[in-house]
């Protein structure tokens, strides 16, 4: 069973990654459930991995409330979108430089060489931590939930900050490279 939820119901959505001995929290921009990096007003934060589970937990609380929720309708269409899709590519880019020079990386291969990601969503009720897989070099890809590794980490509100943290730590570690396809059924004629 995977957790649903309606996208007036999300609070807020965000971003985890642990690159090494780094972890990068980046907030979201979620407008009707379609959701993306928040490169132009969002928060973009390195803490070490040494950062306390109650650390790690206030700021995942603090970019959850950092979300900016954006109106549907307001959003660019047709040049406009292709002009802003445009100028977000230059902009990670410069988010990527960064990571690289946070990290002391050379490149996004080393950098992502034993990169973890998690992407988590809050409602009112619970945050819900999801992990991710590596199915390219340097990309993450979101695990559909018949696949057998997806996995999925709910924390109940109230959550304590140490909870949080120490749920997100699960979500990253449960990250996969190549996540396994469920089992072929073949049907009975």
């Amino acid at each position: 069973m995977s957790f649903k939820c309606f996208s007036k119901d999300v609070t807020g959505e965000i971003e985890i990654y642990r690159f090494g001995t780094f972890y990068r929290l980046t907030s979201r921009m979620y407008a009707s459930g379609l959701s993306g990096t928040d490169l132009d007003h969002g928060l973009d934060e390195f803490l070490p991995t040494t950062v306390s589970d109650s650390e790690f937990g206030a700021a995942i609380r603090r970019y959850h409330d950092a979300t900016r929720f954006e109106d549907w309708d307001a959003l660019p269409s047709g040049e406009a979108a292709k002009a802003a899709n445009r100028e977000w590519k230059k902009k990670l880019v410069l988010w990527k430089r960064k990571a690289l020079k946070m990290t002391g990386c050379k490149n996004l291969d080393e950098l992502y060489e034993d990169a973890r990601y998690s992407r988590s969503i809050r409602t009112k009720d619970v945050y819900v931590f999801f992990n991710n897989s590596r199915n390219k070099p340097t990309e993450f890809s979101s695990i559909p939930s018949i696949f057998p590794d997806y996995r999925e980490f709910i924390v109940e509100q109230p959550a304590s900050d140490e909870i949080l943290g120490q749920t997100a730590r699960a979500a990253l570690d449960a990250g996969v490279r190549n996540a396994l396809r469920p089992p072929r059924v073949r049907g009975s004629i």
